[in-house]
This record gives C-alpha cells, structure tokens and sequence, in this order.
C-alpha cells in the first residue's frame, strides 16, 4: 500500500512525532496487539488488533481477529470485525469478511466484502481501556 511508502505524507498519516508499530512479512504473531502507536500488517496476526491511530493492512498482510482502531485501511485479508472511529478504506486488493461499523466508509470498486456495515457518527476506540493491566510486584 502506498499509504506508508510515499515521501509526501497522505491526509491519513501518522504524523512524524508519533511512532510505528510494524508486523513485517516474515511474522506471525499469535495474540492481541494494543497500541497508541500506527500499526502496519505487513506478515500476519492471528489475534485482536487496537489502536488509537492508524492501522494499515498492506495486500500481503492478514489479520485473523477484529481490529479497532481511530483510522483502517485494508489493502490485505481481514477476517472479523471492524471498528473505526474515524475513516475505513478498503483497497482494491483488500479482502473484508466481517462487519464494519465506521464514521465514513470507502470501498473500493474490485475490493471484497462479506458482512455488514453500520455507518454512524460517533464511535469510541478507547485504547487504553482494552490494554491488559500489567503485574505488580510484591514486597
């Protein structure tokens, strides 16, 4: 996807400040990943995906689980539901089965989608609400 690619920063970028978070080709990571970071699926994730900015699924990323998110563009596989707060984008190579419910949603023409979608106006993806709390160490 050229999303993270070009040189000119897109409308829907992460802003240079703000850090990455990228499973590549050769990974498959089995369990959840939280973040307030971008996300880039590059390999695959068999597991829930949150996050409070961008997540990007490029055409040879996959994700088995549901991904929430404050912005989602789908270039790859998803299999399960979305939840977006702001924009959705599925891609021409972006394959969907499950519901989107989103503030805006853009499909593309050649993209697949089984499921449902719910366009509303406001949606919550509180993050840190999801996160796992940490263990405390004892004295």
């Amino acid at each position: 996807m050229p999303l993270l690619r070009n040189r000119q920063r897109p409308p829907n970028a992460p802003p240079p400040e703000r850090g990455i978070t990228i499973v590549d080709r050769d990974v498959t990571l089995v369990g959840q990943i939280v973040s307030d970071e971008d996300v880039c699926v590059r390999g695959r994730i068999e597991g829930n995906v949150s996050s409070s900015g961008l997540v990007v699924i490029e055409p040879c990323g996959v994700v088995l689980g549901d991904i929430t998110a404050e912005n989602l563009s789908v270039g790859g596989e998803v299999v399960g539901s979305v939840v977006v707060a702001r924009r959705f984008e599925l891609s021409a190579t972006g394959t969907l089965r499950g519901d989107i419910r989103a503030a805006v949603v853009s499909i593309s023409e050649d993209a697949f989608l089984q499921g449902r979608v719910l366009a509303t106006e406001k949606i919550s993806t509180n993050v840190r609400a999801r996160r796992t709390p940490k263990p405390t160490a004892h004295a």
